[in-house]
């Protein structure tokens, strides 16, 4: 279908497996396990200070998916996505701004009556420079939600972030934050919101006291179709900040998809790997 899409099949194919392999391991010797697994279409819209953005706005392709295991009160989860849009052949990311993005994170936490708190570690996948395929980094972090007796969720994650897309030119070495809620209307409504943060300390774009910032906001419902059919949708609008030359780049994504759930209702779904700094460290080289 897309050229882009088509280079990047391993890495999906990749994380599929290891998301149904997970899921069935956990069927088989966990106390309570859930699962589901996503697939989608979203169109990005693109605006950059520094660069002239063409083509935009740009479709594209995700995939993702959870595997969770209970044992008792202790939790254990993988997660992942991946997206990728069609860059309509421009193969040079000051045109077209990232191309490709993705996560794959480990969960693990313990639940204290409604209260839940966990550490994950995730590698985290973005364009670095001069790249045809995305690099890799990671996040390590804490998390935590509380479920209030309305029918609502709670969380929060904080974590430590190591994305070098050029050694001492573009690197994302900083924090990441991610503050959200997720309400559940009725067996097959529900909703979310999220607010995600973060900072990279010095060379973001060069170095020399030279940092760089991205704030992301996005909005998520979810309607179930049928017993394990959900359609899914969301929209999120990111701001990526060079602090040094005052330049800009923006992204006003649309997500809308399906999503397959297998085994029970995943208590802690809420808590997945936070995308927003790769996404972010995908912006250096168009910032720079």
């Amino acid at each position: 279908m897309m050229h882009t899409i088509f280079t990047s099949r391993s890495r999906i194919i990749a994380v599929s497996a290891i998301l149904a392999s997970t899921t069935l391991v956990g069927s088989a010797g966990a106390q309570g396990w859930s699962g589901n697994i996503e697939v989608g279409f979203f169109g990005t819209d693109r605006t950059s200070t520094d660069t002239d953005i063409e083509g935009s706005p740009f479709s594209g392709l995700y995939l993702g998916g959870q595997a969770q295991m209970n044992y008792g009160s202790t939790m254990v989860s993988i997660d992942g996505r991946y997206e990728v849009i069609d860059d309509q052949g421009l193969n040079n990311t000051y045109e077209s701004g990232p191309v490709h993005g993705g996560v794959l994170g480990l969960h693990v936490g313990q639940e204290f009556g409604a209260a839940f708190v966990g550490v994950f570690a995730a590698a985290g996948y973005f364009d670095a420079y001069e790249q045809d395929g995305p690099e890799s980094g990671t996040i390590l972090g804490l998390e935590a939600s509380y479920a209030l007796p309305s029918n609502t969720k709670l969380y929060a994650q904080i974590g430590a972030v190591e994305a070098i897309g050029d050694p001492n030119d573009n690197e994302y070495v900083g924090y990441a934050g991610r503050l959200g809620a997720m309400h559940d209307y009725s067996e097959a409504i529900s909703v979310g919101a999220s607010f995600e943060f973060g900072q990279s300390d010095d060379c973001f774009v060069d170095c020399g006291d030279q940092p760089g910032e991205f704030t992301s906001f996005t909005l998520d419902g979810a309607y179930a179709v049928s017993s394990n059919i959900d359609a899914v949708g969301s929209i999120m609008y990111m701001d990526v900040y060079d602090e040094d030359d005052d330049d800009t780049g923006t992204d006003l994504s649309v997500f809308i998809g399906l999503r397959m759930n297998l085994g029970g209702t995943a208590s802690n779904s809420a808590l997945t790997t936070p995308m927003g700094a790769f996404r972010a460290a995908g912006w250096m080289e168009p910032l720079d």
